[in-house]
C-alpha cells in the first residue's frame, strides 16, 4: 500500500508499519517547529533528510512506547483526530524535549520571558495589521509592549532592535540554587527579568513580537548551556554546510626558549658556586695540599659516600685521628654556611659539586698528598669509585644549615 493513498486509521488497521512511518515522516518534515529547530537554508539535503529520518524514528519509538497508536483505534480517532494531535502535541512536545535537553538554561529562561510578559501589568499585547493575518494561536508570533503606550504605536524592523539595545548593560549572573534537589541556578530572579524586558522595550520603543523579546533579553543574560563532545568526534554545528574534523592543538612539553636560557645559566651560575666553594676550601687550609685533601676526602664521606660510614671509620680509611675528621668537618660548615643557594638550585649545585669534589679527591690523591716520598692512594670509597650523589638531597642541605 501506498502512504498516499490511505489515512491514519486505514494504516493502523492493516499494521502497515513502513506507510505508518512514511506517513510520520512527511508530517514531521513540513512541521514549521522542526523547520525552526533546522536551518534549512544552510543544511544539505541529505543531511537534513537525515535528521529528519532521525526525529520521526524518535517521535514514532515514543508513540508506541506509550500506546498512542493503539489508542487512535480503540477511541475511534478520525484521520483528522490523529493528524491534529500529532501536529499540535507529540511532534511540539519531541521538539520541546530536543530543546531543554541542548541548551537547558536558554529553554528555562525563554518560558520564564513568556511567561512574565503575558502576566506582568507592566506589558500587555498589541494588535498589528501582520499579527492578525498569521496564526493567533501561536505564542511566539503575538506581539507585545509596554502597557503604558497607545494602541497605535507603531512597529519597528526587527533587523535593528539588536543595535538599538546596545546601551542596555548585561545582567550578572545569581547563582543561588533553585528547582529540584537545589540543581540549577535562578541565572536572574522575576523582578530583575521584568526590568530588563522594560529597559529593553524603552531602548527598542516599538512592540515586538514574543520570539524577537526572547532573543533580545536572552543576549543580555548569562547563560551557560555547555555541550561536552569526544575530543575526536566532527564538529557538525547546522550552521556548516559540511563537517569539520576537530582539530585540537596540544600542550607542547617541551621547553621554551626562554626556559632553555634560563636552565642554562642556571648550569652556569651552580658551576661557579661549586669552584668558588672548593677555592675556599683551598684558602681554609692556607692551600696546603695534605690537608686540603683530608679536607676534601672527610666531605666526601661525611656527605656524599653512599655507605654513610662513622666518624670512627672515616678517620681509619683517611688515616687520621677521629677528633681530626670532627675538625675538617666542622670546618667544611663553617664554609657551606656562607653559600646562598635557591629553591630549585639545590639539586644542581649538589650534583655539579660532587663531581667537582670527586675530581678533586683524584688528583690530589696523585699530586698532593704524599707520605714516604710515594703518592697515598685513596680507598676504594674515596677516590676510586664515587657515586654521583648518595644522600638524600633535603638531608644534606639541612646538615649544612
Amino acid at each position: 500500500m501506498n502512504g498516499q493513498s490511505g489515512g491514519w486509521i486505514e494504516i493502523l488497521s492493516s499494521n502497515y508499519v513502513e506507510e505508518l512511518w512514511t506517513k510520520l515522516y512527511k508530517l514531521v518534515s513540513k512541521h514549521s517547529s522542526i523547520r525552526n529547530l533546522y536551518d534549512s537554508k544552510r543544511i544539505p539535503r541529505d543531511r537534513l533528510q537525515d535528521l529528519y529520518s532521525d526525529l520521526t524514528q524518535d517521535l514514532f519509538l515514543r508513540l508506541h512506547e506509550k500506546g498512542r497508536w493503539q489508542h487512535y483505534l480503540d477511541a475511534g480517532y478520525t484521520d483528522a483526530d490523529v493528524e491534529h494531535e500529532l501536529y499540535h502535541i507529540e511532534i511540539p512536545n519531541l521538539v520541546s524535549l530536543l530543546l531543554r535537553e541542548r541548551r537547558p538554561e536558554a529553554y528555562r529562561m525563554a518560558r520564564r520571558i513568556s511567561n512574565l510578559i503575558q502576566t506582568r501589568p507592566e506589558f500587555r499585547q498589541f494588535t498589528t495589521a501582520s499579527s492578525q493575518k498569521q496564526n493567533r494561536r501561536k505564542l511566539v508570533l503575538k506581539v507585545y509592549g509596554l502597557s503604558e503606550w497607545p494602541d497605535d504605536k507603531p512597529v519597528k524592523s526587527y533587523q535593528r532592535m539588536h543595535e538599538l539595545i546596545k546601551d542596555v548593560h548585561y545582567r550578572k549572573r545569581d547563582r543561588r540554587r533553585a528547582g529540584r534537589a537545589s540543581t540549577s541556578h535562578i541565572i536572574i530572579s522575576n523582578n530583575d527579568l521584568t526590568e530588563l524586558l522594560v529597559e529593553i522595550f524603552r531602548a527598542i520603543d516599538s512592540p515586538a513580537d514574543v520570539r524577537i523579546v526572547r532573543s533580545l533579553a536572552l543576549s543580555k543574560l548569562p547563560i551557560e548551556d555547555s555541550q561536552f563532545i569526544s575530543i575526536d568526534a566532527a564538529i557538525t554545528p547546522n550552521e556548516n554546510l559540511d563537517p569539520e574534523p576537530l582539530k585540537v592543538d596540544f600542550a607542547d612539553q617541551r621547553p621554551t626558549p626562554e626556559e632553555i636560557l634560563l636552565e642554562s645559566e642556571t648550569t652556569r651560575e651552580v658551576d661557579n658556586m661549586a669552584v668558588e666553594l672548593l677555592g675556599r676550601m683551598r684558602e681554609a687550609v692556607r692551600n696546603k695540599p695534605r690537608r686540603y685533601s683530608r679536607l676534601a676526602r672527610v666531605t666526601w664521606h661525611c656527605y656524599f659516600d653512599q655507605s654513610s660510614p662513622p666518624q670512627t671509620r672515616i678517620a681509619k680509611m683517611i688515616g687520621i685521628s677521629n677528633s681530626l675528621v670532627s675538625h675538617y668537618r666542622k670546618l667544611f660548615d663553617s664554609i657551606i654556611q656562607d653559600v646562598e643557594l635557591d629553591a630549585n638550585q639545590y639539586i644542581q649545585f649538589f650534583s655539579a659539586f660532587s663531581t667537582k669534589l670527586k675530581a678533586s679527591i683524584a688528583e690530589t690523591a696523585k699530586t698532593g698528598d704524599k707520605r714516604d716520598g710515594k703518592p697515598r692512594a685513596c680507598s676504594n670509597n674515596s677516590a676510586g669509585e664515587f657515586p654521583v650523589v648518595a644522600k638524600s638531597m633535603a638531608a644534606v642541605a639541612a646538615s649544612f644549615r
